[in-house]
């Protein structure tokens, strides 16, 4: 019986490498040698590789800074759902407490005025962000200028 070749696309390919380099034991020099080696079997420039490596750094560095920004995007809206929760939970309660005195509920007010601030914080948080979105521009000059 005839064996079939499986084609597989670049993503596959990609992976497939980097399984077997992972089972290689080298050091990085040389898998940086044997790459070049096959970039040359390939007629692959050495500059093309070297900015593919470019790339492929930028890349990565851009997917953790997002990836960072995501997540403090999400510690602030829960910090900021947890305080709304206690507060109006307080409130409700000096609410209720008080009743009896003036006859009047009024907590609601500040539970619905609140909470629309917290759904335009829950709105601005889970939206989906690219990388020149203004508000993670401002976000990386924020974080940068706290680092120097």
């Amino acid at each position: 019986m005839a064996r079939q070749e499986q084609q597989f696309d670049d993503d596959e390919l990609s992976e497939i490498l980097r399984l077997a380099i992972r089972k290689q034991e080298s050091t990085t020099g040389d898998l940086q040698k044997r790459l070049l080696e096959v970039a040359d079997e390939l007629g692959i420039s050495h500059s093309a590789i070297a900015e593919a490596e470019r790339e492929y750094r930028r890349t990565a560095m851009r997917k953790q800074e997002m990836a960072l920004y995501r997540n403090e995007s999400l510690k602030s809206l829960k910090v900021h759902g947890g305080t709304f929760a206690i507060i109006n939970l307080a409130m409700a309660g000096l609410n209720l407490m008080t009743f009896h005195e003036d006859h009047e509920i009024w907590f609601p007010y500040i539970l619905l005025m609140w909470g629309i601030g917290l759904a335009i914080h829950a709105m601005i948080s889970l939206r989906s962000v690219d990388w020149d979105d203004e508000e993670f521009q401002k976000w990386r000059l924020k974080r940068d200028e706290l680092d120097d």
